[in-house]
């Protein structure tokens, strides 16, 4: 007997053994469960096929713990899925997944069964697993063998409830991890036949009971939307859709109420067009809801609306530049959003006082919700808003209102601002700077910071609006800053303020106090790291705006600056620059800002006492192991000293190259990495042949990185820019390294004509910076090529450049790339003769000279001229 069913009883031991590890993995102390990861990896390592067997085994018995059936459901289902990313990668690739069909039939038999269980969480488990046995199926043939089956099994239950309610979960979860665009078209119909079938009856039923089941339907419908693409281009089958989901909003529970939401608002881009017979009761409806404040369907009603707003502001422009280039409109706005805005957006401004005033800060999906819907209408239908938006404010902002009315007025305005411009709202500016100014009066932190934030968002989109109020502006908020942390956003408002209106000169009244405040507070206070970075941030942002006649008040300034520059950077522990709070790099943005803005002014002496001071804080960054010494400030002003001061100062610039080359030795730190990439350009047309002696070493460092596949992509470019600004360092450096480089920019040239992916905006932007750098850096090369080099010999290795030069001028005709193309045909044209012969026979690049020769812009017409 034994020996006979030997088989068997190792079967159900192997079985047990799981159910126990399954149970101990999910045991609270952290050893245990450590040591059951590694059995049940054991297991999975012996026979895999047994244990997905088990799992599935386990997965389908009612007796057991759901959690461990759960479990169980849960390993199975990431198995399949990590066989289907493998076999993505590798599509030769094959197991018993996919090979094996007893093997196929026997798990699904066991998954099968957990479709009608009671609990929900096992069901949904079982239709993942199912969905995953779908994309299976599709692997190796494209037919629908699963949803036969089924709806044979469904069929055979006579509609069991439960067993229903799985398999529209199992619809739902195939449709949401499918891609359509790879079904045959046959499939594709038979699929939408069947789950139409499968879904609509669920939903058209009036018994309550069905409310559950139409939950189910809901959801499978909400994924399946792309799948009906087909069925709707008839419009009986694109009335019925849309009728019976407004019977939802009559017959069922919220839950489904808001699903119904949701799949309209899905809709609203592919048919629009198509909404105006049911627009008017979707109003009512969202009015109803938010009138009775059923949050669970309001938040979806408000983000339909916003869908909707943001569609007719689409078709808005469209139409406008349809009408600009004389043609007529592929679709015209059917105006639902000014039809609806006499009341709808003062529903919506109510639901946000009301959802401020009740709901927790951590929570802002409601008022953030209500936001957007706001800003899209504001585009949609601006007049109207405008004047909506301009009595809510006004009521909400009274003295005596609540905090959150005033913090909704605050929220509805920058909501329309945001959406239509200072432009539109010209005529009502000065009424709500009125308001806004008497609320920083309010000795409420809260309302301040809220007042701050939107004169900031003024000054940032009109700032002429603040002309006549400045001074009153610029006194509250800098005395605020100065002496009450707890206000927000006035470091931003200021920071606006000083960008937009300080080149104007309108701060030459109290630029000094500014100055000077500023720094008494940052040197000679106590101020937490956040207030120290505000502070900072303004002193650079006002010295950067300042005027000419503020320069001497700077001036005056930089000595203070200056020796707390260096007081922090001759510490005898330099470690102690991070625990204390005194970070240099805040103080050296601060001189790189006074650089930029006055260099050309700087005296020799101080220039340098600040070349030694540079040079003693990267004898510290070199010693010190912390990364944080690695900060971009150090780099962008030894790169700022470079470009100011050229070869005045070069002997300290050759002192600072070793540390540069370090730096770009860390191309795991992006950053810093291209940062110091682009200084050496810098520095190699700045000191030309005194970098000669660190040549080779740099050319060896940028080879090995831009021959490295898993850097970040961005630092190629960079390295390519770079090559070129090494030319200038010794007329020998093309015909000495030619050999290399050139065949570095034919590999660039051949990566950058691939066929780009449009769903990569990414990739996209790095073949355009790529282009731009391998024109820049030919030209460079070309331009101090040796008069002793070969040319025949050079032209061999360059016998790539007219095709790549004719396919990027077809991709882009961009206005930069161009301007570089026409840079290099020149070049070439004067430095070899065989392409100046070639090129004049190219009846494409006669075309662009000439375009450019006649072109009305003076720069271009010279750059034409000259080529």
């Amino acid at each position: 007997f034994f020996k006979k069913n030997e088989g068997s009883f190792y079967t159900f031991f192997r079985k047990m053994n799981l159910i126990s590890i399954l149970e101990l993995v999910q045991n609270p102390d952290s050893e245990t469960r450590k040591s059951a990861e590694i059995n049940l990896k054991n297991l999975e390592n012996q026979n895999l096929k047994k244990f997905s067997l088990d799992l599935s085994s386990i997965l389908s018995q009612e007796n057991l713990n759901p959690e461990i059936r759960r479990l169980s459901g849960i390993i199975l289902k990431n198995k399949i899925n990590s066989f289907l990313e493998k076999k993505k990668e590798e599509p030769k690739k094959t197991n018993f997944f996919i090979n094996d069909f007893s093997f196929q039939e026997e798990i699904k038999k066991n998954v099968l069964k957990v479709l009608n269980s009671q609990n929900k969480f096992i069901r949904r488990t079982g239709s993942q697993i199912l969905a995953k046995f779908f994309q299976l199926e599709l692997l190796t043939k494209q037919t629908g063998e699963l949803i036969s089956f089924l709806f044979s099994f469904l069929r055979d239950s006579s509609y069991e409830p439960t067993l229903y309610s799985g398999i529209l979960e199992t619809v739902q979860f195939i449709c949401q991890e499918i891609n359509f665009k790879i079904l045959s078209e046959k499939l594709l119909d038979f699929l939408s036949e069947n789950i139409w079938i499968l879904i609509f009856p669920i939903l058209n039923q009036a018994d309550f009971s069905f409310e559950s089941l139409k939950t189910s339907a809901l959801n499978a419908l909400l994924a399946a939307l792309e799948l009906f693409d087909h069925k709707f281009k008839k419009s009986e089958n694109r009335d019925y859709f849309l009728k019976t989901i407004c019977n939802q909003f009559t017959a069922s529970n919220s839950h489904n109420k808001r699903l119904s939401f949701e799949i309209f608002d899905k809709i609203i881009p592919k048919y629009y067009q198509y909404l105006e017979s049911y627009i008017f009761f979707l109003f009512e409806i969202t009015l109803h809801t938010l009138k009775n404040k059923d949050d669970n369907i309001s938040l979806q009603a408000i983000e339909f609306w916003s869908s909707l707003a943001e569609k007719e502001f689409e078709i808005n422009i469209i139409s406008f530049q349809a009408l600009q280039e004389g043609r007529i409109p592929s679709t015209f706005s059917r105006y639902y959003i000014i039809k609806s805005s006499h009341i709808l957006p003062q529903f919506i401004f109510n639901f946000l006082v009301d959802k401020n005033k009740n709901q927790e800060k951590d929570d802002w999906d409601f008022s953030n919700s209500a936001g957007i819907c706001i800003n899209f209408m504001s585009q949609a239908a601006p007049r109207e808003l405008i004047i909506l938006v301009s009595s809510f404010v006004d009521l909400n902002l009274q003295k005596k209102t609540l905090f959150s009315e005033k913090e909704s007025a605050f929220v509805a305005f920058v909501a329309v601002f945001d959406g239509i411009g200072a432009k539109m709202l010209y005529g009502k500016m000065g009424f709500f700077l009125i308001l806004f100014i008497r609320q920083l009066d309010f000795l409420d932190s809260n309302i301040f910071s809220l007042a701050s934030w939107a004169l900031g968002k003024i000054c940032a989109g009109g700032s002429f609006f603040l002309r006549y109020e400045t001074n009153q502006i610029i006194r509250i908020l800098f005395s605020n800053f100065i002496n009450n942390s707890e206000i927000t956003n006035i470091s931003w408002s200021l920071n606006e303020l000083f960008m937009t209106l300080g080149k104007e000169g309108l701060f030459g009244w109290c630029f000094e106090e500014i100055l000077w405040s500023i720094l008494k507070a940052l040197f000679f206070q106590n101020n937490n790291k956040k207030k120290s970075d505000e502070l900072f941030e303004i002193l650079g942002s006002l010295i950067l705006n300042s005027t000419s006649r503020e320069k001497n008040l700077v001036f005056t300034a930089l000595p203070l600056i200056f020796y707390k520059f260096k007081e922090i950077i001759q510490s005898t522990d330099p470690s102690s620059f991070f625990e204390k709070n005194e970070n240099p790099n805040h103080l050296i943005r601060i001189i790189n800002i006074i650089v930029q803005k006055f260099g050309k002014n700087l005296s020799e002496t101080f220039c340098q006492e600040l070349f030694d001071s540079i040079q003693i804080l990267i004898f510290h960054v070199e010693k010190s192991k912390n990364e944080n010494y690695f900060d971009e400030e150090l780099l962008i002003c030894i790169g700022t000293l470079v470009h100011t001061f050229k070869k005045n100062f070069s002997k300290y610039f050759k002192k600072w190259i070793p540390f540069l080359l370090t730096c770009i030795s860390n191309f795991n730190n992006y950053q810093t990495a291209s940062l110091a990439i682009g200084t050496i350009g810098d520095l190699c047309r700045a000191s030309g042949s005194e970098f000669r002696s660190y040549l080779e070493e740099t050319l060896d460092i940028l080879i090995e990185i831009l021959q490295n596949n898993q850097i970040n992509r961005d630092i190629k470019p960079l390295i390519l820019s770079c090559f070129g600004d090494m030319a200038f360092t010794t007329e020998d450096f093309f015909p000495k390294y030619f050999v290399f480089i050139i065949p570095l920019f034919k590999a660039a040239s051949s990566f950058v004509q691939i066929n780009l992916i449009p769903e990569d905006p990414d990739s996209f932007d790095c073949k355009i910076r790529l282009k731009e750098s391998i024109l820049e850096g030919m030209s460079s090369l070309i331009q101090n090529k040796s008069t002793k080099i070969n040319t025949d010999e050079i032209f061999e290795k360059l016998d790539w450049v007219l095709n790549f030069l004719r396919k990027i001028v077809e991709e882009d005709r961009s206005l930069i790339i161009t301007q570089l193309c026409i840079g290099l045909i020149g070049d070439l044209s004067l430095n070899f003769f065989t392409f100046k012969k070639i090129f004049t026979h190219e009846k494409w690049i006669q075309q662009i000279l000439f375009e450019f020769e006649t072109s009305n812009d003076y720069k271009n017409q010279n750059i034409g001229e000259w080529a």
